[in-house]
């Protein structure tokens, strides 16, 4: 029998420092980027009440998420996004916001993913909600944000995928389809099968241009030439704005500067019944899933009673990590070795250097100087301070194998004989 207690679930992970490092930089990144376009932080809770998410179609699946019980018998879950809870706050508690809002947030997301293998179960994500706004303009800014975040995070090669569900929409009103002819449809979309599409539509009576339409759905990807190439006489009237709305979209990122990034895909259908807009997903090589995804989601906020247009965008932190190739660097610190006696002179230099911002360890392992020496040099600190209980100070300078024999109050600066070298900064120590 394994002894489980040695052992994470599947699906989460342990972040040690190195990489932790690296995870607080990327999330240091967006949180520059996203504040610089006026989205103020906010925290949702980790659980909410199950009914938050069961009565609004997610584009989570009930089976995925993570439900328990409180004290009193009612069901709770694990936050499977951060969308559905930040509409319920805005909803509950805004109010008297002036729309439109802004708001950004960094956390776990929590998804019951039942596949084998590098799915996450944990899910850290940044991401950003537009909310009170219909204007084609929110969408581009919030596309817009994610790619600067991308730039930020010195991901230069990489494929902003833009979609318009209500194109789709508009086609199978006009077609007449119930839900479940449109979900099969769907799929053959998803899949590809131009086939399997057609095998749907030819038994329909539908115009033949708007047949085609459909038919070719699936491979109506690229620039913003295929607008004009879904434009077909005979759209209804849902399908016509979408087009409008996309080609808006488009014109407002090119003039964002970010045309090069762009690819428009009117066959990019997931999560139809969560996303009623523009939807949109980005990728880079490295990586076989979308680095941040999000879209136009104006029918959840109704379903809290407070309808207003809303669109967001979700970064995956974690799949970020896999091609993030910032330098963060393992910030030098400087070790205090006290000898017997000197303890409190000690804690005094430690607690002046740490209030004037340089990182600094004390000594605690019980050996002698030259176990502390070694563990410095294990343990990147790049000076040792040796304190001695009359107040005298050597300096050890690892990096320069440099000594130097002073007194605490010099180098701290209370003595008279305190001269303008060396400074803390001079032999090493590196501030925070």
């Amino acid at each position: 029998m394994p002894d489980w207690k040695l052992h994470t679930p599947n699906g989460v992970s342990d972040v040690l420092p190195g990489e932790c490092a690296v995870k607080k930089d990327i999330e240091s990144t967006i949180w520059t980027v996203f504040a610089s376009f006026g989205y103020k932080e906010i925290e949702s809770p980790s659980f909410e009440y199950y009914d938050c998410y069961s009565s609004e179609k997610g584009q989570i699946s009930q089976e995925k998420l993570y439900k328990f019980f409180d004290e009193q018998g009612r069901i709770l879950a694990l936050r499977p996004d951060f969308t559905t809870s930040i509409a319920r706050m805005t909803a509950t508690k805004g109010q008297n916001l002036q729309l439109p809002v802004r708001y950004m947030y960094t956390g776990s997301v929590f998804r019951a993913e039942h596949t084998e293998g590098v799915r996450r179960r944990e899910i850290t994500q940044s991401g950003i909600e537009l909310i009170g706004s219909y204007s084609a303009k929110a969408d581009a800014e919030v596309i817009a944000a994610a790619m600067e975040a991308m730039l930020a995070l010195g991901i230069e090669e990489f494929s902003m995928e833009i979609g318009q569900v209500a194109f789709f929409n508009g086609l199978v009103e006009q077609l007449g389809l119930d839900g479940e002819m449109t979900e099969k449809l769907r799929e053959r979309i998803d899949s590809k099968d131009s086939q399997g599409i057609k095998n749907i539509v030819d038994k329909l009576k539908i115009e033949e241009n708007i047949k085609n339409v459909m038919i070719d759905l699936p491979y109506l990807f690229g620039d913003a030439s295929i607008i004009e190439r879904a434009n077909v006489a005979g759209l209804n009237e849902t399908s016509k704005v979408a087009l409008d709305n996309l080609k808006s979209i488009y014109d407002l990122l090119t003039l964002y500067g970010f045309e090069k990034y762009i690819s428009l895909d009117l066959g990019m259908l997931q999560s139809i019944d969560y996303y009623t807009g523009s939807i949109f997903k980005c990728y880079t090589y490295g990586v076989g899933f979308p680095i941040a995804a999000g879209g136009r989601y104006d029918n959840l906020m109704g379903s809290f009673g407070s309808p207003k247009g809303a669109v967001g965008c979700a970064i995956g932190i974690n799949r970020i990590m896999q091609v993030y190739k910032g330098e963060t660097a393992d910030v030098p610190s400087t070790l205090v070795y006290a000898e017997r006696n000197a303890e409190g002179l000690g804690y005094e230099l430690a607690s002046n250097l740490r209030v004037n911002g340089c990182l600094t360890e004390m000594y605690i392992s019980g050996g002698g100087f030259e176990e502390s020496e070694e563990y410095a040099r294990a343990t990147n600190n790049t000076c040792i301070l040796r304190v001695y209980p009359d107040g005298r100070l050597t300096v050890y300078d690892l990096e320069r194998e440099d000594t130097i024999d002073t007194t605490v109050n010099e180098f701290l600066g209370y003595g008279d004989a305190f001269e303008p070298e060396p400074t803390p900064q001079d032999l090493g120590f590196r501030r925070m």
